[in-house]
């Protein structure tokens, strides 16, 4: 349990606080007594944010402090340190001022119930404090902290390498500053999608967490959408062909330029290395497979499919397991009995009351039957009672229904339906540069195909000459030229009608 002596005040209650906004407990691990340990554990589950959103398990937490430790102390020291921390306490008390949330992972397997299967992510205003928190005094980082910006930063980067062949480095550094500005504007609003996300993807669904990711998701479309599959190619590119230029001499003529004559030689490499800096940066988000930039992508559109199953599951129990059903067929039942004394029979049977049953045990002697039952000595068990009690011991179990037939039929009704409609794109395809009225009969399927073509054409683009449209899977490009005259007609005759209409010059091309 965690220690009350660790807040930064006692848990009175403050008449103020039922009128303004009052303590708020997410700050108070940066002023308890064990603050070291807590912020070790704080930036270990901050830096998997940027990585993965599916938090840390209770090991992923013990290793990651571990592994942050060993990177920063003496190996002695280290382990003194890690002999010294209680990891549930620490744990518990985080959850508690509602800077981590927890919940179980399923389990699966055998195994899984032997392990410690929590797992810990933080909330989006811890991780925002924290961030903000080791942020302070360090903004020569900060270009490390790069995010999208696809467009501006083309734009930016193309002027950049103009600027460079004319050896304008005025003009150079004015773009660079530009992307440096940049950089600084979207930063934050990535980090917060992706904190945001991290907090409403852990646990299980509720309607507010279903909120914020529909938001974020929004956010970052209007924000920028498809851009970062436009923009990034083009931006690796130039970042790859100015690699060349931009040496170190490069950036310390670009850099001194941005600065004072006088400027000591000091600053200036510390200008170079912060400019080096943002562009490995930019590196990082838009270059490879793996960039930044498409990871961010992938994860806004892998989030998709969690949103909409787990809305789904909200609308269909209301965000908890329900008996819905088995109520409403138990109510069903009562309502359609024949008489009171058979709808309690059901109700009875449906919640498991029953009169009681008296278990076939040895006689006892006969002048014992008026001896009172909380007086009378103890009756022999069997082990078979003791074992299985009123367990039915025959019998199978119920099993699940198997639907593999009717997924196969209609597996083969779909295959079937394709086939049919291949083939009659390609009689169509065969028609294609010929007048209506000279087809007169085709079969079912041709014409329902014929009538889904003419509404496609008939929705796009409209010419004296007649319509034009590609179909909606972007297969064939459909065209209807204008009848010589408006009363030339086509009659075209299928087993399930006739089709009468303007004798269209009808073209079918792939697209």
């Amino acid at each position: 349990m965690g220690d009350e002596s660790e807040l930064p005040e006692g848990a009175g209650n403050d008449s103020w606080a039922a009128h303004l906004p009052g303590q708020e407990l997410v700050p108070a691990y940066l002023t308890s007594r064990f603050a070291a340990q807590y912020r070790v554990i704080v930036d270990v589950l901050v830096a998997e944010q940027d990585s993965s959103l599916t938090g840390l398990s209770y090991d992923d937490v013990a290793n990651g402090v571990r592994a942050h430790l060993r990177e920063r102390l003496d190996p002695a020291v280290c382990d003194r340190l890690l002999d010294d921390i209680h990891f549930d306490n620490r744990l518990e008390q985080l959850e508690r001022w509602k800077i981590v949330t927890r919940w179980q992972q399923p389990a699966r397997t055998g195994e899984d119930f032997l392990r410690r299967r929590d797992r810990y992510q933080l909330t989006p205003l811890a991780a925002n404090l924290h961030t903000f928190w080791a942020a302070i005094g360090e903004a020569d980082d900060d270009a490390g902290d790069l995010t999208l910006a696809p467009r501006a930063i083309h734009e930016r980067l193309v002027a950049l390498e103009q600027a460079l062949h004319t050896d304008d480095y005025s003009k150079a550094a004015t773009e660079f500053q530009v992307v440096s500005t940049l950089h600084q504007a979207m930063a934050k609003a990535a980090r917060t999608w992706q904190r945001t996300l991290a907090h409403a993807l852990s646990g299980s669904p509720d309607p507010a967490k279903q909120e914020l990711l529909w938001t974020t998701l929004q956010a970052y479309v209007r924000a920028w959408g498809e851009q970062v599959d436009v923009h990034s190619p083009a931006i690796a590119d130039a970042i790859d062909r100015l690699a060349n230029e931009l040496t170190d001499s490069g950036w310390a003529v670009i850099v001194r330029t941005s600065m004072a004559d006088d400027a000591d030689n000091d600053i200036v490499l510390a200008g170079v290395r912060r400019a080096r800096h943002t562009w490995e940066a930019l590196g990082a988000w838009f270059r490879g497979p793996d960039a930044q930039a498409k990871r961010l992508r992938r994860q806004l559109r892998d989030l998709v499919a969690p949103w909409a199953r787990n809305m789904s599951i909200l609308m269909d129990t209301g965000g908890a397991i329900t008996r819905k059903a088995e109520l409403l067929g138990l109510a069903t039942a009562v309502e359609r009995a024949p008489d009171d004394e058979t709808a309690w029979r059901i109700w009875d049977t449906a919640v498991g009351v029953f009169s009681a049953r008296h278990l076939l045990l040895p006689a006892a002697a006969a002048d014992e039957h008026a001896v009172p039952w909380h007086v009378a000595p103890p009756a022999p068990v069997t082990a078979r009672f003791r074992e299985q009690g009123t367990r039915a011991a025959v019998g199978r179990r119920a099993q699940t229904p198997n639907y593999g037939a009717g997924k196969d039929a209609a597996r083969r009704e779909r295959a079937a339906a394709l086939a049919i409609r291949r083939e009659a794109e390609a009689t169509l395809r065969q028609r294609s540069g010929t007048r209506l009225a000279s087809w007169q009969e085709v079969s079912d399927a041709e014409l329902s195909l014929l009538l889904e073509l003419v509404g496609t054409a008939r929705r796009g683009t409209a010419s004296p000459q007649g319509w034009e449209s590609t179909t909606a899977d972007g297969r064939w490009r459909v065209r209807l030229a204008a009848p010589a005259s408006a009363e030339d007609t086509a009659s075209i005759r299928s087993p399930g009608g006739t089709l009468v209409t303007a004798d269209w010059l009808f073209a079918m091309e792939p697209a």
